[in-house]
């Protein structure tokens, strides 16, 4: 008997294996079938579309052109209005970049006001001799620092 007989023999017995009742796996509650639900991502307008829809707004191109103006410089090619779609495109970054600024300034207020008062706690902490300037314990003072907590070493006898 070859090598992947005797594996398809074994195969043949695992299935065929009748040490456990048919049922054996049915002990859990079926489930109720699964909805299909179909994930709709609204990520809104891409960049190449706002950029398309400024250059029509503000310089007056057709939609076309505009198009065209930012694949090509999207693929690296220069057209005569490439530096007119760089520079809409660095006026997008900066308006978006100074809208982030706008959202984060309170959470960043709000950080630095709580470490201010970790700051404050810990500056407390030092002056009451409790922790050192790296924020770790002051050792105890009321023995030498050589001597056990736990006094003498017990000596077999």
């Amino acid at each position: 008997m070859s090598t992947a007989d005797h594996i398809l023999n074994q195969i043949d017995a695992c299935l065929g294996d009748h040490e456990i009742s048919d049922d054996a796996m049915r002990c859990a509650p079926d489930l109720p079938p699964l909805e299909k639900r179909y994930v709709q991502m609204t990520l809104g307008v891409g960049p190449r579309e706002i950029l398309i829809r400024r250059l029509v707004e503000q310089h007056g191109l057709t939609r076309l052109t505009a198009r065209h103006a930012v694949l090509a410089v999207e693929r690296g090619g220069d057209s005569e209005r490439a530096n007119l779609v760089r520079a809409e495109a660095q006026a997008v970054a900066a308006e978006m970049g100074q809208r982030i600024r706008i959202a984060f300034q309170p959470m960043a207020q709000a950080a630095i006001a709580a470490l201010k008062q970790i700051s404050e706690s810990l500056k407390q902490l030092q002056q009451a001799g409790i922790c050192d300037d790296h924020g770790k314990p002051v050792p105890r003072r009321d023995r030498p620092a050589w001597q056990s907590p736990y006094g003498p070493v017990r000596r077999r006898q």
